[in-house]
């Protein structure tokens, strides 16, 4: 493969430091030290590979033997050197690559439509991974259906801090930067505790982006090899996946026409233990991405849902107290759904105000949480009760 010459001035201006960091961010290891120069090597499936680290920059040939090592390292990455030149660059940044992997289109190019809808998909994903990111910081659990309207500290942190990178040949990649540093303070204190420690909030949500596309690929991965079986998406949802995750990953791939991969760099400065892994969703792992959703959906409801119906029925034992009712209704967002019957626990006040809408045969509107079990829908923490005029 012939590589075009990278600018010497740019290679020069590169220590050998920044240049160590990404190799052993990408998994390579030192083999040999050697007065001027290093030899490092990465272990692949087929043998390991090694390569020359110049370390003085007053040898005669530093430039060229350093064009020989970014030459290599992009063969070993299927990458053109000069995207290796600025991950090596970028050693206070994040990098998340998206590979597309669409079916008869030019090298390089992907349909508007689907790209439009990638780029989108690819929004969605970091805004659940903020989401995730600052939930845990305040110490909550995450909810497996996301409520539709996030904290502001979620927008505003996608807002400012991710940004769309340059496109890179391949196919067709997507990159999204999330710089580790910012001039603006954190909004949130970054505490020692929870699931990331005391990291930086970009690498915390950095994080949370890749974990739930890793947890999502794993639990639509299990499916294929159990028949189906989505039990394991239901798993990962304690450990933070989302339907939302699920539905965003799906809609990336324009519902499985085009197959993808995502791969994370992580920032030089900030290495983590393990380097990143691509993740390959293939088709059949996307259908059952949305087989997953549609479960977890099914299995934790909607939150902060609005259902406008009438009660059917009101039960309590005692007959004072708190007690339960049967709201025939549809949720607003959907009126032109089908019925539904929801099951809905009310304390003293709230029943007998309902008890007399019912009486006055007055449509009511309920807002809380809507779950599922079994064949039975139930209202939870239901957190608004409004009683609609009679219309004359």
């Amino acid at each position: 493969m012939k590589h075009k010459q990278l600018p010497g001035q740019a290679l020069e201006a590169l220590s050998p430091e920044m240049i160590r960091r990404y190799l052993t961010a990408q998994g390579w290891g030192l083999v040999q030290e050697e007065p001027r120069a290093e030899v490092w090597g990465l272990e692949l499936p087929e043998g390991r590979v090694e390569a020359l680290l110049p370390t003085d920059s007053r040898l005669m040939d530093y430039v060229q033997q350093l064009q020989i090592l970014f030459n290599t390292v992009a063969v070993v990455e299927d990458k053109e050197p000069f995207v290796v030149l600025r991950g090596v660059g970028l050693a206070q940044t994040d990098v998340h690559q998206v590979r597309l992997l669409p079916e008869g289109t030019a090298p390089g190019t992907v349909s508007l439509a689907e790209g439009s809808r990638a780029v989108g998909s690819l929004r969605d994903l970091f805004v659940s991974a903020a989401y995730r990111a600052t939930t845990w910081l305040q110490n909550q659990q995450p909810r497996p259906v996301e409520p539709m309207r996030k904290s502001n500290q979620v927008y505003d942190f996608i807002s400012r801090r991710v940004l769309l990178g340059l496109t890179q040949p391949g196919s067709y990649i997507l990159t999204a930067e999330v710089p580790l540093t910012s001039p603006v303070p954190e909004q949130l204190t970054l505490g020692s505790e929870g699931r990331f420690g005391g990291l930086p909030l970009a690498r915390r949500v950095s994080m949370a982006f890749f974990d739930g596309a890793a947890s999502a690929h794993k639990a639509a991965a299990y499916a294929t090899r159990n028949s189906g079986d989505l039990a394991l998406f239901e798993e990962e949802a304690r450990r933070g996946l989302s339907a939302n995750v699920c539905e965003a990953l799906s809609e990336l791939s324009s519902y499985g026409k085009v197959p993808f991969e995502l791969h994370p760099l992580w920032a030089n400065d900030l290495p983590l233990e393990e380097p990143g892994r691509i993740l390959a969703f293939g088709r059949e792992t996307i259908e059952y991405l949305r087989s997953g959703a549609e479960y977890l959906r099914e299995r934790y409801g909607r939150q902060g849902v609005s259902i406008r119906g009438f009660i059917t029925k009101l039960e309590r034992e005692p007959t004072t107290g708190p007690g339960t009712v049967i709201l025939l209704g549809r949720p607003e967002d959907e009126p032109t759904s089908r019925a539904m019957r929801v099951y809905v626990e009310l304390g003293t006040e709230d029943y007998l105000r309902v008890g007399q809408a019912h009486l006055d045969r007055q449509e009511i509107v309920l807002q809380g949480d809507l779950e599922r079990s079994g064949n039975r829908w139930n209202l939870v923490r239901v957190h608004s009760l409004t009683i609609e005029e009679i219309r004359e």
